[in-house]
């Protein structure tokens, strides 16, 4: 904490001589922080080594010190892991600290996990990371350094390339409680990594079991770490991934930052990832920003618009398994500064969708709905932060020439296909309006995407088209083949995705469960025996949104690869158990509705599950007959209006023949 004296702007840099010497050269720079590499603690003489490259040159200066995030074995370096090589690296990060008279020692808060590990991993071991953190500090105070651990942002590169993400460590939450238990600790805030953990809070809320967002703002961390932080790393961030970008450059509104950070830490390093590690040209401009805006007089900080919450209820903990890890770096370079458009966009799976696809940075997503409540709630429940990316479309897909406008309009990169209707029962009763919506309007927004010269279109379907036995699987069974006719046709990049049972989705059973849980009213089950496909809302989001990946690869049809199978029954007593009042679970048989059927399956006769190709998804393999769309596409005149669609659409589900899935 800031006792008053004049704040020190820093710059970075690794203790080998010439980038020490670019880090000085063209200026009169006041401080610096040494950020060890594992090369430098692999045995004493490294050590030596590190220690005379820094005194060489930093005589006069303030200097700081950063642990390497590996051990010189190629091990990461993770606070829940407490082993010899772990020990000797503390010890000599901690010696080279008090050698080149540091008064700080900064080490990450993290255990570094692989996406798979992340998925599969259990509850951090408490007991682990107090030993290490309580040997960390010892090692730093009987040499005179205070020992400091660092917020992580939620996808960590590690300089060594590839994807790894901490259960530990992002929140602030996470370093204030694990300072209560090791109280010698202090704090190095950094601003790239808070930014980037809320961005990525909000985008795919969950997987890091957050709080409300809200909580997340950089502002709460400088406040609830600033009184006990000696380092502040100063950088800006965009997106998901954008981190230690130079100052200006990105999302975040930085002197008002730093001003405050000047009240509250001693050190502000200017943290630049700079192309080029041997040069740091905007690390240096970065140091100059930092003085200027130590020197700005108080403002009174912005007040954040606050927002409703959203439900906290966590989907996850009713499936008893983590939400998949998104391919991070494949969906940034699928979807960043590119144009997106959504129909169904209003819907509460469209609705987040857009949000996980909004972290990426496209240049704009274009929502589309038919419902103009559901467009309007959309729009109101936006993050501020984000808003601007966002253009909110009312349109009836089952109106060709208003649809192929609005895709002339928003020119898309990529199309996803949402908009249906999908209630089984209902299905049974207005048949004419799901061929409608279902059928006609799929092949208006097919069509209008090949006029538009639309590169991707992803179609939504159902694990209820995979032997098509109610009305409503037989329409999606034929958006299936239709998305394949329009992918033959036009040699784009077209696939649909099966949706299964989601979690929290509106109008969906668990859904109806969880607010009769928590009212204390009996559950209204259908039937318990009744064997279902589940995923959360945000496992579904990101299936979607990894589809249009499988797309590219030419892959026309797909499905999650590993819903959880759960009854009925067993899905009503686990919310019951997690929502309800406490006491016995309480049921209210309806009976099967027209059109349900006791069990589901992913895939049909002549398909058959392939390999995972990205968390959470695979392909579909299996030939996709379009006989069907053949048929509906000789037939249907161009500009036929609805009702005469109608009648064409009905006739061709009324051909068994024509929709029949290959035999093996």
């Amino acid at each position: 904490m800031s006792t008053g004296s004049k704040v020190i702007p820093l710059l970075k840099s690794a203790p080998e001589p010439d980038q020490l010497a670019d880090r000085l050269d063209g200026g009169d720079w006041k401080g610096i922080e040494i950020a060890l590499m594992p090369q430098h603690l692999a045995d004493d003489g490294a050590l030596a080594r590190a220690v005379e490259a820094t005194r060489d040159v930093v005589a006069g200066m303030i200097v700081t010190a950063e642990a390497p995030v590996a051990w010189p074995s190629g091990a990461f370096v993770r606070v829940d892991r407490l082993d010899d090589e772990a020990r000797a690296g503390i010890e000599r990060s901690a010696e080279f600290a008090a050698q080149v008279g540091s008064p700080v020692l900064t080490i990450h808060l993290f255990v570094p996990l692989s996406p798979d590990e992340f998925r599969s991993s259990d509850a951090v071991d408490a007991a682990a990371v107090e030993e290490f953190l309580g040997f960390y500090a010892y090692a730093c105070l009987r040499r005179g350094v205070a020992p400091l651990i660092e917020n992580v942002p939620p996808v960590l590169r590690m300089r060594t390339g590839g994807v790894f993400l901490s259960p530990l460590g992002g929140h602030w939450r996470d370093l204030v409680e694990w300072r209560e238990r090791v109280p010698e600790l202090g704090f190095t805030i950094d601003t790239s990594h808070a930014a980037l953990f809320r961005s990525f809070a909000s985008a795919y809320p969950g997987l890091f079991a957050h709080p409300w967002d809200e909580e997340l703002e950089l502002s709460r961390y400088v406040e609830e770490l600033g009184p006990h932080a000696e380092v502040a790393h100063v950088s800006d961030a965009h997106g998901l991934l954008g981190e230690g970008l130079p100052y200006g450059s990105g999302e975040l509104e930085l002197d008002p930052v730093v001003r405050r950070l000047g009240e509250l830490a001693p050190f502000i390093v200017a943290e630049i990832n700079e192309p080029d590690p041997a040069r740091s040209v905007e690390m240096k401009r970065a140091y100059t920003a930092i003085e200027r805006a130590l020197a700005l007089p108080p403002t009174e900080p912005k007040p954040v618009r606050r927002r409703v919450p959203a439900d906290s209820f966590d989907w996850q903990e009713v499936l008893e398994r983590r939400d998949p890890v998104p391919s991070v770096l494949e969906l940034q370079e699928r979807f960043g500064g590119r144009r997106i458009l959504l129909t169904g966009g209003g819907g509460s799976i469209g609705g987040a969708l857009a949000t996980f696809l909004g972290g990426f940075r496209p240049e704009r997503i274009t929502v589309v709905d038919g419902h103009e409540s559901s467009l309007i709630a959309d729009r109101r429940s936006r993050d501020p932060q984000t808003l601007d990316l966002f253009q909110h479309v009312l349109c009836d897909i089952r109106e060709p020439g208003r649809l192929e406008q609005e895709l002339a309009a928003a020119k898309p990169d990529i199309v996803f296909h949402l908009a249906a209707y999908k209630h089984v029962d209902w299905a049974e009763v207005f048949p004419e309006e799901f061929v409608d919506t279902n059928l006609h309007g799929s092949w208006n927004v097919l069509r209008a995407a090949e006029a538009a010269g639309v590169e991707t279109v992803v179609v939504a379907s159902t694990d209820k088209a995979a032997l098509a036995q109610s009305f409503y699987g037989r329409t999606k069974r034929f958006m299936e083949q239709l998305t394949a006719f329009a992918a033959r046709q036009a040699g784009g990049r077209r696939t649909a995705v099966r949706l299964v049972n989601v979690l929290g989705s509106a109008g969906a059973a668990s859904e109806i469960f969880l607010q009769q849980a928590r009212t204390g009213v009996p559950l209204t089950v259908t039937d318990t025996r009744m064997v279902r496909y589940w995923i959360t809302m945000q496992h579904a989001a990101c299936l979607v949104a990894q589809a249009a990946l499988l797309a590219g690869e030419g892959v026309p049809l797909c499905s999650p690869c590993d819903p959880v199978m759960l009854t009925v029954g067993e899905l009503a007593e686990r919310i019951w158990r997690l929502a309800g009042p406490g006491r016995e679970t309480e049921i209210e048989l309806l009976g099967i509705r027209r059109g349900e059927t006791l069990s589901e399956v992913l895939t049909g006769p002549g398909e058959q599950l392939g390999e995972e190709r990205h968390q959470g998804i695979c392909a579909i393999d299996g030939e996709i007959p379009t006989a069907g769309a053949a048929w509906v596409i000789e037939r249907l005149p161009s500009g036929a209006g609805r009702a005469e669609a109608r009648d064409i659409w009905l006739e061709a589900m009324q051909r068994p023949g024509l929709l029949a899935p290959a035999r093996a």
